[in-house]
């Protein structure tokens, strides 16, 4: 380091008063040494800096200090950069910004250098300015050539290109007003052209969310991260003590803290005004009807031309002359009794007598929930209260108004959903018609103890009645979850659904469009930056779901959606990518057939793989699927002899595999390999002679299944277009009128009051008839355990237990409640499991991040709380999935390794594998604790729904507890 003495001198300082040191300095590093003039007095020293650095402190000899003369410059000005080096050299000074502005070299001093730049129009609004020191080998010094970096960031001003934007609000509004807002622009040039928007949005929605209002020229005029790679003469930097590459670091860009909420669901007041052209004078106008609403609107406007931006943002009251909140239940569930709040505040009204009324409409029509009388003085509050009944399930809307002296006139509107107590109640029956003479009768009793409003059955006879399509396309659009994994599953059918309604005779899905291109955009969501996509977001990506995922976007490209290029292409490069640096593998492969086979059909598989695979490693892979997938693959090449005797293995494995087997981490099954066999032996047609026997074989799994997962009616539905086609020819009675072909009906209660349905076989062969009923019902179901155990137990905030007296929870409003959820695996198998606990209408979460993240806080009797991997907090029940080990116990969440999939050496276990513990001394607790905060709301007595484990992968593993009531008591 050299230095310089620059001043010295005395300085006299007394007791009572500090001395003052007053030196002029420019650009540079400086440290101001002090010492008595006593020998062995005190002594003391300070550093500092002066002028504009990009780096107080260089953090390692590579680092080079730069300095500028300003803070920030306007275009036309000279910029001055100061170079504080280490010694002398070479220097490279460039200019960056999305790519290199300009670079010029020169010679650097040991007591540093100055380079003047001119500001032009090309560093606008703002630019990176690097200097690269190269200092050559020194014999005598005994020292290596080196170099050292500096990169700074200076801003350029930008107030030519920023417009002048200001909103013309009254202080407050009544509801139900209609708002004008003047808008005036500043900084425009004659006969520019420029444009606005305004946005008003309920401020306590923008609160809970921390949202910003938009800052345009803050985003664009802003510091971006360096854009460029700097290389220089030495190629990769070495680090000698740990021989991995160097890095230099520079600020700019760098991501914020988000806030993760829980939020109410409630109709948010959220105006826009669309695109609005600004006269000539600079002005516009904004309209907007600001609906029933008490409360504050935040008015945001985003200015714009072809060269400047803006913006402004202000506030507005809005308030009525008589206040008036209402709260209540977010949802009830049929049977429950609640409570309508009304807080009436005579905030400026005048004193006197006011109506309230409230009317209620349901499905029986509209009735008097409340209809009377409250006097109230000026600045009075008072609080009305409004009984709640359930009697009809669906949606219950309500209208309320206040009206009063001086023609105040408050109106208010909302709506909530009645539950049925035990929502999806799914009950299957099978039955062999014999030929000629078999016969099978459909009448209304089948809804006994259903809400027949919210029930329907399906009845499907015929070679695909063992897959029951109606009823899967039913179960499919009611499963209320959506991965990534079930949401491909529930859209993936519905290419091809109208095909097979067409067939089948069946109404198709008038929705089907929009339900898919919905699937699409929400899954396109959930892909990271390399283009995997995981189970529950863009994070730890599964190649055998990538692979699953990116087949339905490419049969949905193929049959006329559109789908965004950019995130197809990124996911077929990541399977590509996964299969060039897949390992050979001794059993498995299901991941890299899959990959392989989206590839194949999308032009882009490497036929050698593809024959390398088939010829000398067939045998490995673990399951038909797999084998069926390479077979697809080498017939859409047109290799139709490997594509054979592919198939013919996989068709062999169907014949042989347990239609159950257990849990894989391809969320699999035997029943779910045997459809997609068929289905892909049906659309190469390489082996079409043995898809009767592949239908065959399916069709007896499909019966062998009380429940199936969404991946194998994802599958079986796709397989269904081939048996449909074997069943033209049957021969049918339907009420004793002759049918040719299979009968498939969803039917609804109304229907079967009329008259129950009759369908007779008259072919020479048995046929097999299936009736599904699915529904709510009125009576809850009872606890049962089949695979799992699960406990759901109330405790107060210190741990004390809180025991249901016959059934019943009382509590006092604003009590708060531990729910803590235990659950194991009785049959010692792991899987993929969902928990759901419904809530009753008197609850609300209160602290989500409690069982996000395992910390129990203040909390600390609470013991070895599970992570989820997924969890969401709905109004009406806590969700959460996890992966369970084989023996017991839960996987941590699955780390990402920087590359979208989780960390791993083989591509085929991306999924979260199951894993045994490794510590004997220690047995693992085979166990599962989740736990969550709720706080009782509203005062009531509610059903108290019961809660649900289950394996989605293996439906017919699952547990339920048992249901209770739930009571409310209002403060007093």
């Amino acid at each position: 380091v050299y230095t310089n003495k620059l001043l010295d001198g005395t300085v006299d300082v007394d007791a009572a008063n500090p001395a003052k040191i007053s030196v002029p300095v420019t650009w540079g590093e400086y440290v101001l040494q002090v010492a008595s003039a006593e020998q062995g007095g005190a002594a003391s020293s300070v550093t500092f800096y002066a002028g504009w650095y990009g780096a107080e402190k260089a953090d390692s000899p590579e680092v080079l200090r730069l300095g500028t003369d300003k803070a920030s410059y306007k275009v036309g000005d000279t910029l001055k950069l100061d170079i504080a080096p280490e010694g002398e050299g070479k220097a490279l000074i460039a200019v960056l910004r999305d790519g290199l502005v300009s670079m010029r070299q020169i010679d650097v001093a040991k007591t540093g250098a100055s380079v003047e730049i001119p500001v032009d129009e090309a560093m606008a609004p703002g630019a990176y300015f690097a200097a690269m020191l190269y200092r050559p080998m020194d014999e005598a010094a005994k020292r290596m050539p080196a170099r050292s970096i500096g990169v700074h960031w200076v801003p350029v001003d930008s107030s030519a290109r920023t417009l002048g934007v200001s909103l013309t609000l009254p202080d407050k509004a009544p509801s139900g007003d209609h708002l004008k807002v003047p808008v005036k622009l500043t900084g425009l040039a004659p006969g520019e052209e420029a444009r606005v928007t305004l946005a008003a949005v309920d401020v306590g929605i923008l609160n809970l969310t921390a949202y910003k209002a938009p800052s345009p020229e803050a985003w664009f005029y802003g510091q971006r991260r360096l854009g460029v790679e700097i290389r220089d003469l030495y190629g990769k930097l070495i680090d000698g003590m740990h021989a991995e590459r160097g890095t230099a670091r520079s600020g700019g860009d760098g991501g914020g803290l988000d806030t993760a909420v829980s939020l109410p669901t409630v109709a948010p007041v959220a105006l826009y005004s669309g695109i609005l052209k600004v006269g000539a004078d600079g002005t516009a106008e904004a309209n907007f009807d600001i609906p029933d609403f008490n409360g504050a609107l935040r008015v945001m406007a985003v200015a714009w031309t072809k060269t400047k931006l803006g913006h402004a943002e202000k506030d507005l009251i809005v308030r009525d002359p008589v206040v008036m909140l209402v709260s209540g239940p977010r949802f009830l569930t049929l049977g429950d009794r609640s409570e309508l709040a009304f807080d009436v505040h005579n905030v400026e009204g005048v004193a006197g007598t006011y109506h309230i009324a409230v009317e209620q409409t349901d499905e029986a029509g509209k009735s008097k929930a409340l209809d009377e009388d409250v006097k109230l003085a000026a600045g009075e509050r008072k609080l009305e209260i409004a009984n709640l009944g359930t009697g009809h399930i669906g949606k219950n809307s309500y209208a309320v108004s206040l009206t009063g002296p001086g023609n105040i006139a408050v109106s208010r509107s909302f709506g909530l959903e009645v539950h049925a107590p035990a929502g999806d109640v799914k009950r299957t029956t099978v039955q062999t018609l014999s030929a000629r003479t078999g016969k099978i009768t459909v009448s209304a009793d089948v809804f006994k103890d259903l809400i027949p409003e919210r029930s329907k059955v399906t009845l499907a006879v015929g070679p695909a009645a063992a897959l029951d399509v109606p009823g899967i396309l039913a179960a499919l659009d009611r499963y209320p979850y959506g991965c990534a994994e079930q949401t491909t599953s529930r859209a993936l059918p519905l290419l091809y659904l109208n095909q097979v309604a067409a067939a089948a005779g069946i109404v198709g899905e008038p929705e089907a469009k929009k339900r898919i291109e919905d699937a699409i955009a929400r899954l396109l969501d959930m892909q990271d930056s390399t283009g995997a996509f995981g189970l529950w977001g863009p994070a730890n990506g599964d190649l055998w779901l990538s692979a699953y995922v990116t087949d339905f976007l490419s049969r949905a490209k193929e049959q006329g959606f559109a789908v965004p290029p950019r995130g197809l292409s990124q996911a077929l490069d990541k399977l590509q990518n996964s299969v060039s640096y897949a390992t050979d593998f001794e059993k498995g492969g299901e991941s890299i057939a899959y990959a392989l086979y989206v590839l194949a059909r999308n032009g882009r598989a490497p036929i050698g793989d593809l024959r390398y695979y088939a010829d000398t490693r067939l045998d490995r892979f673990a399951n038909p699927m797999a084998k069926a997938q390479i077979a697809a693959a080498l017939a859409l090449y047109g290799d139709s002899e490997r594509a054979g005797k592919a198939f013919d293995a996989a068709i062999a494995d169907v014949e042989k595999t347990d239609a159950s087997g257990d849990e894989r981490s391809d969320y699999g099954s035997g029943l779910r390999d045997g459809a997609a066999t068929l289905t892909l032996v049906s659309e190469t047609g390489v082996r079409k002679q043995s898809a009767a026997r592949l239908a065959e074989l399916v069709s007896k799994s499909r019966l062998a299944h009380a429940y199936t997962s969404t991946q194998e009616q994802s599958w079986m539905l796709m397989a269904a277009r081939g048996l449909i086609e074997q069943g033209k020819t049957l021969a049918l009675t339907v009420d004793g009128v002759p049918q040719t072909g299979a009968v498939i009906r969803s039917l609804t209660p109304d229907t079967l009051a009329k008259a129950p349905i009759v369908i007779g076989n008259a072919s020479d062969a048995e046929v097999q008839a299936v009736v599904t009923v699915s529904g709510e019902s009125l009576t809850p179901e009872p606890a049962t355990a089949k695979g799992f155990k699960l406990t759901r137990e109330f405790f107060t905030l210190d741990g004390k237990a809180m025991k249901p007296v016959k059934g019943e929870l009382a509590l006092r409003q604003n009590d708060r409640v531990v729910i803590v959820d235990k659950f194991q695996a009785t049959d010692g198998k792991g899987g993929r499991v969902l928990l759901a606990d419904r809530l009753p209408a008197g609850f609300e979460v209160e602290n989500p991040h409690l069982v996000d993240s395992g910390n129990t806080g203040t909390m600390p009797w609470l013991k070895n709380l599970a992570r989820a991997e997924h969890t969401e907090f709905r109004d009406d029940r806590f969700v959460a999935a996890l992966t369970v080990r084989p023996g017991g116990g839960a996987e941590p969440p699955a780390t990402d390794n920087g590359n979208g999939d989780q960390a791993t050496d083989n591509p085929d276990t991306e999924a979260p594998a199951a894993q045994p513990a490794t510590n004997a001394a220690t047995p693992p607790d085979p166990s599962v604790t989740l736990a969550y905060v709720v706080r009782a709301v509203t005062p009531g007595d509610y059903i108290l729904p019961a809660a649900t484990i289950e394996d989605m992968y293996a439906p017919e593993r699952f547990a339920r507890t048992e249901a209770g009531r739930l009571k409310v008591e209002a403060l007093k």
